[in-house]
């Protein structure tokens, strides 16, 4: 049995078409029917996209398994770097629990090294199979379904600076640049790559509402009416596919402008990865009317997507080099276990007092942290805080009256989100 990981040709659509509809079934006909559908799109992608890259796992010439690897640009700490993302990994259902999606993710991860990117990063099916070969954790995102009537109101000379966004390729130019500036301003966004682009222009449904100044974009809201009801029309919610902003005055239009639409909506859902969203609302209670105990009442539901996996440690403090600590010369010794690899490894980080990070000398390591590479890329990310981890005995720490400084240095003024579909 001879097993390579290769590109996919446009030769083997059948086979990736196979695999694609019964790894992926909901709402898809496996039939003819799905296959028309989704052949053109899925050749057009690869003939045409620039940063999306197919890779299939051929075990004696058949193709078993197969993924979409995505070059990203992502926001880490101000500055925009090199990321991978991994897409659509599904393995042929008579090959499955032979190991085919391990090999794939450690292809990924190699792929991953060699472009140069230090970050890997994708959206589990499975979370448990993903932290067992070393993803951790990103932030959450937070869902809050809320009387629209309870959002903010906005200044009305303020409200007058919307207007629809029109559907030209004008318009999708405008939300692009007005995304990759938001995306530029906020620690974890990634820009918009080909298939969120085509599923932009190809979405007649959606409603776009942007607010102008000077003639520029400078946020939009894109949402949609779901109504609540089989018998009264009058009953419905609005659905926030995407919400973006370029500052709080224009957020806090946009939700007015939400708001004003109480008569048509007596819903409003929004997600956002900003944890302390709540703060802005005038209530934030939502409509479950749920009660836990000792008096709280429910605002808002979680959900853990975006993983993150350091995959090349070194490249990532150079790349994140211009990330701002306080003034501090400590050197951290890291002992790691790589989950997917089953070793045990160190690594070092000097902080300086010119108030940056490098690669540090093991040999000068003043305290020393013993954790897996999930939950230290967590940590790198900014999606963890060292004091809770240390707290909850995620990871242990050889000197505990280093815990405040480490706290300190390692929190990140804003936690990584993203709201990209990949």
């Amino acid at each position: 049995m001879k097993r390579e990981i290769k590109p996919i040709t446009p030769d083997y659509i059948e086979d990736y078409l196979t695999i694609y509809l019964n790894a992926y079934p909901a709402f898809k006909s496996v039939g003819d029917e799905g296959r028309d559908k989704y052949r053109p799109r899925i050749l057009y992608s690869m003939e045409n996209d620039k940063h999306i890259h197919f890779y299939g796992l051929f075990e004696d010439g058949k193709l078993i398994a197969q993924m979409k690897l995505i070059d990203f640009s992502m926001n880490a700490f101000g500055k925009m770097i090199k990321a991978c993302g991994l897409m659509a990994l599904g393995v042929h259902p008579m090959h499955k629990k032979k190991g085919a999606a391990r090999d794939m993710v450690r292809f990924f991860e190699e792929y991953t090294r060699e472009s140069g990117a230090s970050v890997a990063m994708l959206l589990p099916f499975r979370i448990d199979f993903y932290r067992q070969m070393g993803y951790g954790y990103g932030s959450k995102m937070e869902e809050y379904r809320l009387p629209t009537i309870n959002l903010p109101a906005a200044d009305k000379e303020e409200l007058k600076k919307l207007s629809f966004i029109g559907s030209d390729e004008a318009a999708t130019n405008e939300i692009l640049q007005c995304y990759s500036t938001f995306s530029e301003k906020n620690h974890g966004m990634c820009l918009k790559f080909e298939d969120e682009i085509r599923a932009l222009d190809g979405d007649s449904d959606t409603r776009r509402v942007g607010y102008y100044k000077n003639g520029q974009l400078k946020g939009y809201v894109f949402f949609n009416f779901v109504c609540e009801s089989d018998v009264n029309y009058t009953l419905n919610r609005m659905e926030v596919t995407e919400l973006v902003y370029h500052s709080p005055e224009v957020l806090k239009t946009l939700l007015g402008f939400l708001r004003n639409q109480s008569d048509l909506a007596q819903t409003t859902v929004i997600r956002t990865g900003e944890p302390d969203f709540y703060h802005l609302l005038p209530s934030a209670q939502d409509t479950s009317n749920n009660y836990m105990d000792f008096g709280f009442l429910q605002t808002n539901v979680a959900a853990v997507g975006t993983m993150y996996k350091v995959v090349n440690l070194k490249e990532f403090i150079k790349s994140t080099s211009h990330r701002k600590f306080i003034p501090c010369k400590l050197t951290v010794k890291f002992d790691y276990e790589s989950e997917l690899y089953h070793t045990e490894n160190s690594f070092a980080v000097a902080f300086g007092a010119d108030g940056h990070w490098s690669i540090g000398n093991i040999e000068d390591s003043e305290v020393t942290v013993l954790c897996k590479l999930s939950d230290l890329s967590s940590l790198l990310m900014g999606s963890a805080e060292f004091s809770s981890l240390v707290r909850l005995g995620v990871i242990r720490i050889s000197d505990e009256s280093y815990v405040e400084l480490l706290d300190t240095l390692f929190h990140c003024k804003q936690k990584p989100w993203t709201n990209t579909d990949y």
